[in-house]
């Protein structure tokens, strides 16, 4: 989601406005404004420091029609993190042959990493360990929302593999994608939030996800063709 810090310049400022009332906006425009600038504010004030009336000030809004939609600030953060992951629920493992679910699983621990890896996410994890112990809301919606939904988008993969290849030695689900999640985004992600550098390439991510995959599952790795090694993208 675009943030109103991030918006292009009016480039038609000349061009005589419309008389009379504005148009009214649709429930989904609306949402769109407040999350926009609820995160403008958290990000520029701190969670602590952002008041619903300052978020409603900067939506150009009512307080009525701010509190109407998200009555506290924990519901609007929640909101901010669900809008931003909503493609972790927009795919579904119908296959049931092993080498497509691991290239289904490759994709998706590509995607998850560029998603975690994205500015926005990194300023509102930098948010969230700045606030938590303060507001130790923050962490639980981040966990709930974010990792909790992360883990799930690759754990459904590592379910489907476990029983289209017994032989891969999953034993626990949930800990198996923990690991993956791990190998693949920490270095990457703890260097983000300390340090300013420009985005990862895309082929540097798919070769930390084949190492992971080769570290964690290697049954599954030698089982691939060519033994879980992929050439890097040019």
């Amino acid at each position: 989601m675009s943030s109103l810090l991030n918006r292009a310049p009016d480039t038609h400022a000349s061009t005589p406005k419309r008389r009379g009332r504005p148009p009214a906006l649709s429930l989904d425009a609306r949402r769109r404004l407040i999350l926009e600038a609820a995160e403008e504010v958290f990000f520029a004030s701190g969670y602590g420091a952002a008041s619903m009336e300052e978020i409603a000030r900067v939506a150009g809004m009512s307080k009525k029609t701010v509190y109407g939609l998200y009555p506290d600030k924990r519901q609007m953060f929640g909101a901010l993190i669900t809008d931003g992951s909503a493609f972790l629920e927009s795919d579904a493992v119908t296959t049931d042959e092993p080498d497509e679910i691991v290239a289904e699983l490759r994709r998706r621990l590509l995607k998850l990493a560029e998603y975690a890896l994205l500015p926005r996410q990194i300023e509102i994890t930098r948010l969230v360990i700045s606030e938590a112990r303060h507001w130790p809301e923050l962490a639980d919606e981040f966990h709930a929302r974010g990792m909790t939904r992360g883990l799930s988008y690759i754990s459904e993969c590592l379910a489907r593999l476990k029983v289209a290849k017994p032989d891969a030695a999953i034993a626990n689900v949930t800990q198996t994608a923990t690991a993956l999640c791990g190998a693949v985004i920490g270095d990457f992600h703890l260097r983000a939030l300390f340090e300013k550098k420009r985005p990862l390439r895309r082929g540097k991510l798919m070769a930390q996800v084949d190492l992971a995959i080769r570290i964690v599952l290697p049954r599954v790795a030698d089982a691939a063709p060519g033994g879980g090694r992929h050439k890097r993208p040019a």
